[in-house]
């Protein structure tokens, strides 16, 4: 061989040792995320502050139930759960007015317009917060469920860890082909933005997120941050407010909580690149330099392997494989291989069977082209996210709606319906 050709073998076979390292990585990442279990300790009951559960709700009549179920149920004595139907079409509202009914401790507030300058759940959050009395809040996202103890044991966790919020990782519930191939995957790439090292780093001020599926927050410190509003235009508005809160001096952590509570974020191909765009646009505040980098580091990473396995079976097929193809080709195998192993440890924690690894590279063409879209979005600033859609100023056009939201969300105290 030449000495490119060499050269050429030397530094994919250093691709490969990274990725081997990774193991490493991984085992050294988990050792920052706690793992609260259903064995933990819970609050006493005699010592239980009150803790209002806030959830928004924009047309989760499929869904919503479920979530009403296990929030209506919780084994903790003091705690209010407050629904913000924002502007839905379906029959949301009348899902939530009946377990109105049957349950004193659950209200129903209704919105109708959103202003302009917001998105729809920082709105809907920062409306429904006024008619909260805890000592306590919890945000939680209509397509949750929890189980019983799961407000006991993570408000424990946090008074124990003296911290001013706590956000918990669920277990992520996958049902369709899609689901299962994309959602891990996406998930890893995820926290490789994100590291845990530095999510849980009380020192690290910049490299703070949370997940907006569930956010336990003291009440104190979420005025000090300066609630909802100061993530008034924030998609994910999750992590903007985790970095407000470490900004301020504040503590917070990042625990798993997979089995205290569970998600089925997406159900659709659509719905999972579109929802996954949403969340790459604003994770990385709509600039598209490390969307750039992480389509490098996958194209590296994770289509080179795929590149010369085919490119070198089918010339090892064909009898015609050069010294060099036939190298690539079997160095390629290892490299998969590793890949596998790797991803082998991921898919478990979403309760996806390893045999859903067969179609990786369904999961990394897909990445590729959630990522492109993302970045395409940091250039046109146009997000379509629940029936509307947003421009660079986040002047709100309602999709199949004619007008404008233009009252503050101050102003509209008059539009709160309670159930009965």
């Amino acid at each position: 061989m030449t000495a490119w050709q060499l050269s050429l073998l030397g530094v994919y076979g250093f691709l490969i040792l990274i990725t081997l390292s990774r193991h490493f990585v991984c085992s050294y990442q988990q050792r920052f995320l706690r793992v609260l279990k259903l064995s933990d300790a819970q609050v006493a009951p005699n010592r239980a502050p009150l803790v209002s559960i806030l959830v928004p709700a924009k047309d989760e009549a499929d869904k919503i139930a479920a979530c009403l179920d296990s929030l209506c149920n919780l084994n903790y004595p003091a705690y209010e759960v407050l629904v913000i139907d924002d502007r839905s079409d379906d029959n949301t509202a009348e899902i939530v007015r009946g377990y109105g009914e049957e349950y004193s401790h659950l209200r129903l507030i209704q919105i109708e317009d959103l202003p302009a300058g917001w998105t729809g759940k920082t709105h809907a959050l920062q409306y429904g917060q006024k008619f909260a009395r805890g000592e306590w809040l919890l945000f939680v996202d209509a397509d949750t469920t929890h189980h019983p103890d799961t407000l006991s044991i993570t408000l424990h966790d946090a008074i124990e860890h003296e911290l001013d919020m706590l956000t918990a990782l669920p277990t992520l519930k996958c049902h369709s082909f899609w689901e299962k191939v994309i959602q891990p995957y996406a998930s890893t790439c995820l926290i490789i933005l994100f590291p845990l090292s530095k999510a849980n780093n009380h020192t690290d001020r910049d490299g703070a997120w949370g997940n907006g599926q569930f956010i336990l927050i003291n009440r104190k410190a979420y005025d000090e941050i300066g609630q909802h509003r100061s993530v008034r235009d924030k998609f994910v508005e999750d992590i903007a407010l985790a970095r407000r809160v470490r900004q301020q001096g504040l503590r917070l952590n990042i625990v798993s909580a997979a089995q205290l509570f569970s998600v089925r974020m997406y159900s659709s191909f659509e719905e999972i690149t579109r929802g996954w765009s949403r969340i790459f646009y604003s994770a990385t505040d709509c600039k598209p330099g490390k969307l750039f980098a992480l389509m490098i580091f996958i194209g590296l990473f994770s289509i080179t392997p795929y590149a010369f396995i085919m490119a070198g079976g089918l010339a090892l097929w064909q009898g015609t494989a050069t010294p060099l193809m036939a190298t690539l080709f079997y160095m390629g195998v290892v490299h998969e291989l590793v890949q596998l192993s790797l991803y082998a440890r991921i898919y478990p924690q979403t309760r996806t069977k390893r045999r859903y690894l067969a179609f990786r590279l369904v999961a990394v063409l897909t990445m590729c082209y959630v990522l492109a879209k993302t970045i395409r979005m940091c250039f046109t600033h146009e997000v379509n996210w629940r029936g509307t859609v947003y421009g660079l100023d986040l002047q709100q056009n309602v999709a199949l709606e004619t007008g404008q939201g233009s009252i503050a969300a101050e102003q509209d105290e008059d539009r709160i319906h309670h159930a009965a």
